[in-house]
């Protein structure tokens, strides 16, 4: 008996964690083409990043969507940028939807547009090159 009840405990909790899942909303609005590795991998480089440590322009944002966000945030764009960081979606670097975080840069890069959520993460972009454009050529 004690191994019945055991079981169904410990079955009972694993179903009630599948259901809840693990609560994180690092990716809010995933990627169709963002595969499970991809966004685990996400998840460790926006650790390793800390955008804690400077300001995202976020807090006017309350109660949007991650994609109402970017819209908002891509709005005085030229229609070509506006475009161009549409198509890229989510920052290489700390793997965070372009806008979520305020206005997304631009940074011109072997001969190729690279859009990046905030200046936090230039230097590391600049740093590990061949890296994060391979992301956003797969």
């Amino acid at each position: 008996m004690p191994l019945k009840l055991l079981l169904t405990v410990v079955l009972g909790f694993g179903l009630m964690v599948a259901v809840s899942g693990c609560g994180s909303t690092e990716l809010d609005t995933p990627n169709a083409s963002t595969s499970d590795a991809e966004a685990d991998s996400h998840a460790h480089e926006d650790a390793e990043h800390g955008h804690a440590g400077h300001d995202h322009g976020d807090s006017d944002d309350t109660g949007k969507t991650d994609m109402e966000k970017m819209k908002d945030s891509l709005a005085s764009f030229s229609e070509e940028d506006r475009e161009s960081a549409m198509k890229q979606h989510i920052c290489p670097v700390s793997g965070e939807m372009l806008g979520t975080m305020g206005e997304p840069q631009k940074i011109e890069v072997k001969g190729q547009s690279v859009w990046i959520c905030c200046d936090g993460c230039k230097d590391q972009l600049l740093a590990d090159l061949d890296k994060y454009l391979a992301k956003l050529n797969n």
